[in-house]
């Protein structure tokens, strides 16, 4: 089954990516010979296919179109299927770095309490550290519980924001498919794309021996993969991603920045499954070269690419969370009882009275009042019609 169709035009290529669900796999695994086409056998090629990904190779006369009919056949010219890929033509611009932003808003469990507090200082953050523009995942039912938050961001072209009305249960596979369809999104846009670094999590670069004047700017999440590559004595087609492990911290209270807390485990984590390795972390990919992720790594790419791995005196994330196994759930009292995070770390605390402006400035509301007001939150499941009004619902939709 295919769950997204994505036309694409420009420097990566001409074509629609059709992404498959993990139902369908075998389509792309199978080795099989399947072909694509426009209507009436038109432009007929071979697809390319990369794990989970088909690529309809498109002709570039057509990159002003909004909407393409496309038909899959076997070998024998067999109809396989019929769809239809449509978009809105000259919504993203070109940028250096994007982000995309999963569905975060209806996790039940203690890691992602109070996730739209969160949402909105991750945002402000990521704005003031260089990321260009974000792509916003909502599904079935989750528009109300958004729009507060993220229509600033989508009237003043920071945003988009990506909506299906399927919405699938397992929710890695629900992660999974906001990743893949991110990245096709972002190709010819962007360098540089942060495909699933969740909005509890901040990258902090450490070290600015990466650039001529051995300072940190204020755009690293910009700029900085650039100069890594090059530090590295890389070009840009060689490197496939930049990684980086986290650090758990301790959450702040429901009125507090989350980069205001100065606690954190002393440790990096360890892997649930293979408790002799370090967990994965999360990467920025470099979306020329990569052609399927998942939540870690990407897992398709071109040949002779490879994934930089930061040590963590350079680079690291801060990754504000409950300790989720010890039982503890969300709370203003929250940070003080935290046992586990036990070392000191103060890094990202310079940075709140920047952050709490921005905030301010954004929402024209105190950033105390309303991080406490959205930490008191918890939005129902919807799944039925939304009731967000239609000339609001065309500006959020991408």
């Amino acid at each position: 089954r295919v769950f997204s169709a994505v036309p694409s035009f420009g420097e990566d290529g001409n074509f629609i990516a059709l992404l498959l669900t993990k139902n369908t796999k075998r389509w792309a695994s199978d080795n099989l010979p399947l072909f694509c086409s426009g209507p009436n056998g038109a432009h007929r090629r071979p697809l390319r296919t990369y794990q989970r990904v088909l690529l309809c190779d498109w002709p570039a006369e057509e990159a002003n179109r909004e909407s393409f009919d496309v038909f899959l056949e076997d070998a024998e010219g067999r109809q396989l299927l019929r769809l239809q890929a449509r978009r809105k033509a000259a919504m993203l611009q070109k940028y250096r770095s994007m982000a995309c932003v999963r569905d975060v808003f209806f996790e039940s469990g203690a890691s992602f309490s109070a996730a739209l507090k969160q949402l909105v200082e991750w945002l402000e953050f990521s704005r003031l550290h260089g990321i260009e523009h974000f792509l916003v995942y909502t599904f079935r039912g989750t528009e109300d519980a958004v729009k507060e938050v993220l229509m600033p961001y989508l009237r003043e072209g920071l945003a988009t924001r990506i909506h299906f009305d399927d919405y699938p249960s397992d929710k890695i596979h629900r992660q999974h498919q906001v990743v893949q369809d991110c990245l096709y999104r972002a190709k010819s846009h962007t360098t540089w794309l942060l495909p699933s670094v969740d909005v509890d999590e901040y990258f902090h670069l450490k070290s600015g021996h990466f650039f001529p004047d051995g300072l940190v700017p204020q755009d690293y999440l910009k700029t900085a993969w650039d100069a890594i590559v090059k530090s590295k004595g890389k070009r840009l087609e060689e490197v496939r991603s930049v990684s980086f492990r986290s650090f758990r911290f301790a959450r702040a209270p429901s009125d507090a920045l989350e980069i205001s807390s100065t606690w954190r485990e002393p440790q990096l984590p360890r892997s649930y499954h293979h408790p002799e390795k370090l967990a994965n972390g999360k990467f920025a990919c470099n979306v020329h070269v990569v052609h399927s992720l998942w939540f870690h790594f990407a897992t398709a790419y071109e040949n002779a690419t490879e994934d930089i791995m930061l040590p963590e005196t350079l680079g690291v994330g801060n990754h504000y969370r409950v300790d989720w196994p010890s039982g503890h759930k969300y709370g203003d009292h929250f940070g003080r009882d935290d046992k586990k995070a036990s070392t000191f770390d103060d890094a990202l605390t310079s940075e709140v009275p920047a952050l709490e402006r921005a905030i301010q400035r954004r929402f024209g509301e105190a950033p105390q009042t309303l991080l406490k007001r959205l930490s008191a939150e918890h939005p129902p499941v919807h799944l039925g019609q939304s009731s967000v009004d239609k000339d609001e619902d065309e500006d959020l939709d991408e």
